[in-house]
Order: structure tokens, then C-alpha cells, then sequence
């Protein structure tokens, strides 16, 4: 009867644990976030660096791998050289959103082991999403001598949504149990040509053979920005780290004393022990 009794209140504390409701916001954090861009298409020879802003929602799905939505917006620019002159002969400005999701794989948790307040955390990141573009191409000073273009006017106009993966690495840098600076450099490649709204090229204005450029655009993002802990994940760090968890936590979760001379109570104090 002991021994029935025993494992009846055993499967019962299983069956508490495995049916705990789900929490969608544990382990999720946010960051704003803000840098440069690099365009890398057709019609680009110089003054490729414009600007990008955006959010990333990062949720840990496990130790290692954390789930991300990422959305960026901004702007994207470049000129076109011909080979012998210095003045551009086209020119293109762009305004873009991007919104991707992916994964995240942070891996000094897999080789050092979990550590929710490790300084530095590098990650790498793969991402699948989409890119909403509005190009506008322009003929620039060099197209003087063109038949029928008009330097600082528009030649052509693209609007259009195209898939994108895109791929790369940041670095989180823990500040604070519920905020951290983040690093990220991403490598995008939207299934288009259009980017800069370019896609074709004449080897004689207007009446020429048409040829087609390179199949696809490509541009890089780098950013900075602030992440804020929404709800903390419930994974616990291992057990080699407890130590240095609560040496690094304890200032900010030490209650305020009236007097200077005033020691926490042993309540307290044990209750950081088992951090």
C-alpha cells in the first residue's frame, strides 16, 4: 500500500509539471535598433551607405536556440560611374521594409554551458522573410549626351514585394538582469533585381540590344541598439555559475536600508544563497 500510495503521488507531481499553461512572453526580450546599410546591386559604383531602423522580438525556445521576428526600414541609395568619366551617369534612391523571422543559435551556452549573465554572448542568425521596395532611378550628369535623357530626371520607377533570406551574427552584451547592448551584422538577398530599379541595360539609348543585369540585388545591415527583458526565460543556469550569477545580480536586487550600518535580514541573505 506504501509503495502504491509513493508512486500515485509521484505520477501526480508529473502531471503537475506537464500541464503548466504555456507562457508566450518567458524568455522574450525586445530592441529597438538603429544603423547603416550597404547596397551591393547594378547600380552601384560608389555612395552605397544609407540608413536603417528597426525592432527585434527575440524569444529563447531553448538554451541554445531562440525564435526572432526582426523588422527593419529605411532607406537605400547609389550612383553609377561610367568607366571613363568621374560624374554618374544614373543614380537611384530607395525607401524599404523588411520583415523576417528565424532563428537565433547562441553558441557559448552549447560549449560553456547556460548563462543567463555571461558579458559577451555571441550569435549567429538565419532568417526568411520579405522586402517591400519603392525605387526611383534617376539619369545623372553624365547622360548629357544621351538622346532623350534629361540629367536629374526620373528614368524609372519600380514599387514591389520580393522574398529575402538573409543570414549573419551579433553580439548581446549584458549590462543589467533586464537590459543589455546588441551588435548585429545581417547579409540580405531579396529574389529581385529591382532593388535599385534597374534591371536592364542598352547597348545604344533607346533603339539598342537590351540586356539583362545580374539576377539578384544584395545589401548588408548594420545596427546597434538596446534590449529590454520582457519576462525572464524559465531555464536556470548551471549549477557552475551560481556563484558568479549572484555576485553579478546581487546589486540590483539589494533592498534599500535606512542607515548605512543596516544588514540585510538572514531571511534575505538566504534567499540570494539559493539564487
Amino acid at each position: 500500500m506504501a509503495v502504491w500510495i509513493s508512486v500515485s503521488g509521484y505520477s501526480q507531481l508529473r502531471r503537475g509539471y506537464s500541464t503548466q499553461p504555456f507562457d508566450l512572453l518567458s524568455g522574450t526580450s525586445i530592441t529597438p535598433k538603429g544603423g547603416a546599410n550597404m547596397f551591393f546591386g547594378d547600380l552601384v559604383d560608389q555612395s552605397r551607405t544609407s540608413y536603417s531602423v528597426g525592432a527585434l522580438v527575440n524569444r529563447e525556445m531553448s538554451r541554445t536556440i531562440s525564435a526572432r521576428l526582426n523588422l527593419m526600414a529605411g532607406a537605400m541609395k547609389g550612383e553609377q560611374l561610367p568607366p571613363t568619366l568621374n560624374e554618374p551617369y544614373a543614380t537611384f534612391e530607395n525607401m524599404y521594409l523588411e520583415f523576417g523571422m528565424g532563428v537565433s543559435y547562441r553558441p557559448f551556452n552549447h560549449i560553456l554551458g547556460y548563462f543567463k549573465e555571461r558579458t559577451l554572448q555571441p550569435y549567429i542568425l538565419a532568417q526568411a522573410g520579405m522586402v517591400f521596395f519603392s525605387a526611383t532611378e534617376y539619369w545623372g550628369p553624365a547622360s548629357a549626351s544621351t538622346p532623350g535623357a534629361e540629367p536629374g530626371e526620373v528614368w524609372r520607377e519600380v514599387t514591389d514585394i520580393a522574398p529575402m533570406v538573409s543570414g549573419g551574427g551579433g553580439l548581446s552584451v549584458w549590462i543589467s538582469p533586464v537590459l543589455s547592448a546588441n551588435l548585429e551584422i545581417t547579409g540580405a538577398l531579396p529574389f529581385s533585381d529591382q532593388l535599385d530599379g534597374h534591371d536592364v541595360w542598352y547597348n545604344s539609348w533607346p533603339d539598342g540590344t537590351v540586356h539583362e543585369t545580374d539576377p539578384y540585388d544584395f545589401y548588408y545591415t548594420a545596427t546597434v541598439g538596446v534590449t529590454f527583458l520582457i519576462s525572464d526565460s524559465p531555464f536556470r543556469n548551471d549549477p557552475r555559475y551560481n556563484r558568479r550569477s549572484y555576485t553579478k545580480t546581487r546589486r540590483f536586487f539589494q533592498p534599500k536600508t535606512r542607515s548605512r550600518s543596516s544588514r540585510p535580514s538572514s531571511h534575505t541573505r538566504n534567499r540570494f544563497l539559493f539564487f
